[in-house]
């Protein structure tokens, strides 16, 4: 069975989906901040340069996590959703 279970509507799938998402960015909005306090953290307390610039690597890497995300919720939502595409020309 691929796709959502066939007892929701189209909103609702949406609403699900909407609910995956905000909860996916909270999660890297989340790490972000972590990851950059760690490396201010780590900073400040004298640790070597590699950990401070280690983390403030990983949180861009979570920023475009994030884009990816973004990008990929917003095509989602574009497509219509399977089943009710138009007929095809040829019969």
């Amino acid at each position: 069975m691929s796709g959502g279970p066939r007892d929701l509507d189209d909103e609702s799938m949406l609403r699900i989906a909407r609910s995956f998402y905000v909860v996916k960015m909270a999660r890297y909005a989340a790490l972000v901040v972590a990851a950059l306090a760690i490396a201010a953290l780590a900073a400040s307390r004298g640790a070597p340069d590699w950990v401070p610039v280690t983390l403030a690597v990983l949180a861009v890497a979570f920023v475009a996590a994030m884009a990816v995300t973004r990008r990929r919720y917003l095509t989602a939502r574009r497509r219509p959703p399977a089943g009710t595409s138009a007929p095809s020309p040829t019969g």
